[in-house]
């Protein structure tokens, strides 16, 4: 009896061990994905974890990089575990004028340069803020420019109108999204797409006509204007890009931005698109940063 217990015992554990390791095995198959909340600017702390969540749904793995405090008013520490990078193979931007120390940018230019896909959302164009002296200065438009498609330019006022871009309808990123208008309670940011940078999604917003002289030129704002606000693109070291400046924590509350952000995801590593029929999550969050 006592071996006969024995054997089972044995059994049971090398049958656990065994579930264990397929289990391990298939969840280093999956897409790795690293988001990176570098700002409390719109409250990604709340968003990029629940968006995770919604990505390990559809088969990714993921690590959500965010450190303590105000990451803008921090040069040491900034985001602790950002060298979860190195594995990943994709990445999602949501940063706003760091400065990071030189172990904590390394992992960011390694994954920058390795040509893996990059999501970028609403103040990532203008990630950094390195002083003119720093030998990073460039980054401060680079980042937008090179990585992402576009640098950051200016912001209107109050909120935006979203419409789809009607031709680009059966482009992977669109798969399934509803072609209606709607509203997003964050302002409308304007950019200046970089060449092959493909339109998706439109925005209208309204704000002070006003001149702005940039060190990349100078731009004339209009009381009303209209500006792509979701676009695809094929960056310098061949990534595939995914550019946006929506991200406001309203915009999690519409099923069309985060069916185009999982789409995205997907369209980026490879994965099969989620069917139509398949539920995509929203969430009602409100900005913590703004009371």
């Amino acid at each position: 009896m006592r071996y006969k217990n024995l054997v089972s015992a044995l059994l049971a554990g090398a049958l656990t061990l065994l579930a264990q390791s397929e289990l391990y095995a298939s969840d280093s198959l999956k897409p790795h994905a690293v988001l990176v909340a570098g700002t409390l600017h719109y409250s990604p702390e709340l968003t990029l974890p629940v968006f995770a969540e919604e990505l390990e749904r559809f088969g990714f793995r993921t690590t959500v990089v965010m450190g303590e405090g105000d990451p803008e008013k921090k040069t040491e520490n900034v985001l602790p575990g950002i060298e979860a990078l190195d594995d990943a193979d994709i990445a999602i931007f949501f940063m706003r004028f760091l400065k990071l120390p030189d172990d904590e940018w390394a992992p960011i230019e390694r994954y920058i340069k390795s040509g893996k896909p990059v999501i970028g959302l609403r103040t990532a164009n203008h990630s950094f803020k390195y002083p003119k002296e720093h030998p990073r200065y460039e980054w401060n438009d680079g980042f937008g420019r090179r990585v992402l498609g576009t640098p950051y330019i200016v912001h209107q006022q109050g909120k935006t109108k979203i419409s789809v871009v009607p031709q680009r309808a059966k482009h992977p990123i669109m798969t399934h999204v509803d072609p209606a208008d709607w509203e997003s309670l964050g302002t409308l940011y304007l950019t200046r797409l970089e060449p092959g940078c493909i339109p998706l999604v439109t925005g209208t917003g309204n704000g002070k006509m006003r001149l702005l002289e940039r060190t990349f030129g100078t731009t004339y704002v209009n009381e009303s204007e209209a500006d792509i606000v979701l676009w695809a693109w094929e960056n310098e070291w061949g990534a595939k890009v995914v550019g946006s400046t929506l991200g406001h924590p309203g915009d999690f509350g519409e099923e069309s931005f985060t069916r185009m952000l999982v789409n995205g995801a997907c369209w980026a590593v490879d994965k099969p698109l989620p069917s139509p029929d398949e539920k995509i999550s929203t969430w009602n969050i409100k900005r913590a940063d703004k009371k």
